[in-house]
């Protein structure tokens, strides 16, 4: 077994640290570019301001809270970490999916100029 050293294990936990999203970060971050206040988020989410600045402080939240921070903010936070913890599976029928939707495009573009086409040939 390979021991390492402790400020090695600091760095490391510093790392991860690092690369894990703060929740509370973003929820504050999202606050600010909707314009609101600590006063109406208080109010909206049924808690006291002191409550709120705590939030913007977490690196975790349960679910519950999450729920109803989606629903005031409108906005899918539980998207974002779907997508972090996604299956192979999963992510092979998004890819899919985005390739069917750009070839859908494209046939609409073609159904476009074709009608344009037309509309010409009845002008004339």
């Amino acid at each position: 077994m390979a021991f390492i050293s402790a400020q090695d294990a600091l760095l490391l936990l510093y790392f991860r640290a690092m690369a894990k999203p703060i929740i509370g970060k973003e929820i504050k971050e999202l606050v600010k570019k909707r314009g609101y206040t600590a006063e109406y988020m208080a109010k909206e989410l049924n808690v006291s301001k002191p409550n709120v600045y705590d939030i913007y402080k977490r690196s975790s939240i349960d679910t519950g809270l999450l729920e109803r921070l989606c629903q005031v903010l409108n906005y899918n936070f539980f998207s974002r970490y779907a997508i972090m913890y996604s299956t192979e599976k999963e992510k092979d029928l998004d890819k899919h999916y985005k390739e069917r939707i750009k070839e859908l495009e494209h046939l609409i573009k073609e159904k476009d100029e074709v009608y344009r086409v037309l509309l010409k040939q009845l002008d004339k």
